[in-house]
């Protein structure tokens, strides 16, 4: 059957161009005798039309004529460098020049998995939908495409094509809708209450919208620094324990010592072991099973040492050197020692002299670990609150160091400035 043979005035199904590789001719056959049920007419450049010019000249003409060209993409296309096809595409593909971009007139099929991104075919071809036909064999795809063409429905989607993905995400966003300063309420007679509460409410939702149009780095600067002040706030806030043993109110030092030994020999439990607060919780052990004694002198506040943050190793020893210490201490000197829950932060004399003046005290007993890798050590400080001034210093690798041994040099020269 030639293409003239189809092309009858008597027919006026809309006509489809079928394009295609010679070695998928069996496929698309099946595909020419399905067009019909589907209400559409198949061109197809059969084998009986004249060779020459006289064939050239009437695929043109068909492929300027038809109402949708349908080319065949498979495998066997995309093998053949050189084919007539391919000058059939071509043709079309300059005939949607003068169409609008909305006009349906490309609509390709494939045959098999043949991939659209790097298949070889005309870039026109990938701004539209492809349809999938496994071997020819008339489908759900194939019908749907055909209701599609005959109803005159508007085109599917086109696909997304990495060109055009790349274009929509370098695609200017919309500038944003600014926000407008809200109106200012009006009083009415008899609610002037009222009218107030509204003139708060209009004060801050404009100065919420004056802020909104700062720039986004003075933005982030005001809420670095309310962040900063608000931290500030809870830490001045926070109130630091403290607590003055009379002799009847030493029983849980064993608890402190038991807790320290646990500690060092790692039987502890996670949470203990672990915790970074742990210097605070073993101070508060011992407030905890005490009262306040009112007519005691405080001498010395003693202060939990420090670690680096992250280093459990360094945070067990401070810990237990500290536990020692503190349970030496309120053990002979119970009337003259008070408790700072909250560590220090670094060895800063100034803070620690400080915290002292605030608990009227006469020393300051504050320590941490400080260094790095291999090169940790343990400092112990004893500081005068009414001179300023360091009177003890002493500093402890941890490599081979002893906590009681520690805990001993400490309680000792305690007792020597007690007796001074």
């Amino acid at each position: 059957m030639s293409a003239d043979d189809l092309q009858t005035p008597d027919c006026p199904c809309p006509t489809v161009f079928l394009s295609y590789a010679k070695e998928d001719r069996a496929a698309v056959q099946l595909i020419r005798d399905a067009l019909p049920n589907f209400g559409l007419e198949a061109w197809y450049d059969e084998s009986d039309l004249l060779g020459g010019d006289a064939w050239d000249q009437k695929i043109r003409r068909q492929i300027r004529d038809c109402d949708f060209f349908m080319p065949v993409i498979s495998a066997n296309t995309e093998a053949r460098r050189e084919g007539y096809f391919r000058r059939e595409w071509r043709l079309a593909v300059e005939r949607t020049l003068d169409m609008t971009d909305d006009t349906v007139f490309l609509v390709p099929v494939v045959l098999d998995d043949t991939a659209e991104a790097p298949a070889r075919v005309p870039d026109k071809f990938r701004t539209v939908q492809w349809t999938r036909i496994p071997g020819g064999q008339p489908n759900a795809a194939l019908q749907a495409l055909c209701h599609r063409l005959v109803s005159g429905e508007a085109e599917a989607p086109p696909v997304q094509t990495p060109a055009t993905r790349t274009r929509a995400r370098h695609r200017a966003p919309p500038p944003p809708r600014r926000r407008e300063f809200p109106a200012f309420p009006r009083e009415q007679p008899g609610q002037r209450a009222r009218f107030w509460a509204r003139v708060v409410i209009w004060t801050l939702q404009s100065t919420w919208v004056g802020f909104q149009r700062f720039p986004k780095w003075v933005r982030v600067i005001v809420y670095f620094w309310i962040a900063v002040l608000l931290l500030q706030w809870g830490t001045s806030s926070s109130r630091h324990d403290t607590q003055v043993l009379s002799p009847a109110q030493v029983k849980n030092i064993a608890q402190i010592e038991r807790l320290a030994l646990a500690l060092k020999n790692g039987s502890g439990s996670p949470s203990d072991a672990n915790a970074a607060n742990k210097p605070a919780k073993i101070t508060s052990t011992a407030a905890a099973a005490t009262s306040a004694a009112p007519n005691a002198q405080p001498s010395a506040l003693v202060i939990p040492f420090f670690a680096p943050p992250g280093d459990s190793h360094a945070l067990k020893f401070a810990t237990t050197v500290f536990a020692k210490v503190y349970g030496r201490l309120i053990a002979t000197w119970h009337e003259h020692i008070v408790l700072s829950v909250t560590p220090l932060l670094s060895l800063d004399s100034a803070a620690a002299e400080a915290r002292g003046r605030t608990e009227h005290s006469n020393y300051v007993l504050y320590g941490g670990i400080l260094g790095h890798a291999t090169k940790l050590a343990l400092t112990i400080r004893i500081n005068s609150v009414a001179n300023d001034s360091i009177l003890w210093s002493k500093t402890y690798p941890l490599a081979g160091a002893h906590p009681a041994r520690i805990a001993s040099d400490t309680a000792a020269e305690v007792a020597r400035l007690e007796s001074d």
